[in-house]
């Protein structure tokens, strides 16, 4: 659980994990001082709020896992039919993009139990009620479509980064190929 602090140490510690990930994602070697000068801080202001590198690793592996709890909660998964369910899901991860790209630059491929992860059997409930309701392909496992999820976010933080298109053109194409994939 992340600490809450004043508002102010909150922006700090925000801008220094998004700094984080966002300078860590383009250049792993990066050093705590260039974290810090992207964050617009001192690079003794951050050793405030993170010892070191580790610490600041650890910091920004809890801040990604409480964005995507955050997300989660956001796409109010148990309203609606599943594909509505499975829109907002899609929309409030793609929000977060870039602090998802965390995950996809240095995790490895997670070993998910798709029947037993809490996150994954919310997400497998508005799937099977898609399922149920006719809005999402019966025919198409949770884990497939989370998997495409991720995959196809993947694909346009790529997208962006690489100029054929901007990110909020990436995300609409993202989200449009993701429901086209959910949709019977």
């Amino acid at each position: 659980m992340l600490e809450v602090d004043s508002p102010t140490r909150e922006r700090t510690r925000r801008a220094i994990l998004q700094a984080g990930i966002s300078t860590l994602t383009e250049h792993p070697s990066a050093s705590i001082a260039d974290v810090a000068q992207r964050a617009g801080v001192a690079r003794s202001t951050l050793h405030r709020y993170y010892a070191g590198r580790k610490e600041l690793v650890e910091g920004i592996n809890a801040f990604v896992e409480h964005e995507y709890e955050a997300a989660l909660e956001r796409a109010r998964l148990d309203e609606g039919t599943g594909l509505e369910a499975y829109t907002r899901l899609c929309q409030e991860l793609l929000e977060s993009f870039d602090i998802f790209a965390w995950w996809f630059q240095f995790q490895e491929t997670p070993e998910v139990d798709w029947e037993n992860d809490p996150d994954e059997r919310r997400i497998a409930a508005a799937v099977a009620r898609g399922q149920a309701d006719g809005s999402i392909d019966p025919s198409l496992p949770t884990g497939w479509l989370s998997m495409t999820l991720w995959s196809n976010m993947y694909t346009a933080r790529f997208y962006a980064q690489s100029g054929a298109g901007g990110p909020q053109q990436a995300r609409e194409y993202c989200l449009r190929t993701l429901l086209k994939c959910a949709a019977p």
